[in-house]
């Protein structure tokens, strides 16, 4: 009897998992998750040890950054179908209705805007707010008509740590967070570099590009590859003096930061120099990791100080 549970449990799951996963897809986990990690770091650098505030802030961040996942899917159904990195999405293949879609975006993102309201307080709720305008409503719209849309994105990526910095209860006029906001703001510029050398591997839809603006149009390749190298000597730059401002106190922890601070630019020139699209995705890995290393760096300093 038990046996026949476990097997139509078994069948249940199954079943189910292809039909949840378009709407898992549509949350960009991994890059939410980032996201809430930044928020995290932000908060730990700021109360200087890590606690249940942390992982409840970093818990409605989450939340917060599904909902505008959710809403960008939304806002780039359309748009997604010119890109082969994109057209597979949940909404341009219509495997979720978009009244769903709209549906999880509310709820997403209001029970991510309230908690952080009711359990951090209104400046982090400010900046939460803030974060979702930048993206959802400059980033997203102005990215189809503007290079100038590399702007609000980048500060969509700087936003995430000020929200963990001032629900903390620190002041925005302290030159650690300023330091902090660079490194997120640079770091983004690399990332997005990497990423369109990547989409220029694959002209097989070219032609349905011309329409939308781009820097390859405004750069040639080997400009944007010198301007991916230029830029992430300058988030390797900014990592070390965050670290030279006394950080992380972790002697290994610290050394470990800095030797991911000086070998990305190595480890980035010596692969998008080769210009393979496989060489590129290993280059987007490892920019990646590098800001992965330096976040759990500074927060398992808290928990193993000196």
């Amino acid at each position: 009897m038990n046996g026949n549970r476990i097997i139509l449990l078994q069948t249940v799951v199954s079943d189910s998992l292809p039909a949840v996963r378009p709407y898992l897809e549509m949350l960009k986990l991994h890059l939410c998750l980032y996201i809430s990690l930044s928020a995290v770091f932000g908060h730990v650098m700021a109360r200087q040890s890590f606690s249940f505030e942390s992982l409840l802030l970093g818990i409605f961040v989450l939340i917060l950054a599904c909902g505008s996942a959710v809403l960008n899917n939304i806002q780039d159904k359309e748009y997604d179908k010119f890109f082969l990195r994109t057209c597979y999405r949940s909404l341009p293949q219509k495997k979720v209705p978009v009244f769903h879609a709209k549906l999880m975006a509310i709820l997403l993102t209001g029970c991510g805007l309230l908690g952080l309201l009711f359990f951090c307080g209104p400046a982090p709720f400010f900046w939460g707010g803030m974060a979702f305008f930048c993206y959802n409503g400059l980033y997203t719209p102005l990215k189809k008509r503007s290079l100038l849309a590399i702007v609000p994105g980048s500060l969509c990526g700087m936003l995430p740590p000020l929200i963990g910095w001032t629900a903390a209860g620190k002041n925005l006029s302290d030159p650690s967070v300023l330091m902090l906001l660079s490194i997120f703001g640079l770091w983004q510029i690399p990332h997005f570099f990497i990423i369109l050398l990547k989409q220029g591997m694959d002209h097989s839809k070219a032609d349905e590009l011309k329409r939308f603006p781009c820097f390859t149009r405004l750069f040639s390749k080997k400009e944007i590859m010198l301007q991916t190298l230029i830029w992430t000597s300058l988030y390797s730059l900014s990592l070390l003096l965050f670290l030279m401002n006394g950080a992380i106190k972790n002697h290994i922890l610290s050394m470990g930061s800095g030797l991911n601070a000086v070998m990305i630019p190595f480890i980035v020139s010596a692969i998008v120099l080769r210009s393979r699209e496989w060489n590129l995705s290993v280059a987007f890995t490892a920019i990646n990791l590098s800001m992965l290393f330096f976040m759990g760096a500074g927060i398992c300093d808290k928990f193993f100080p000196g």
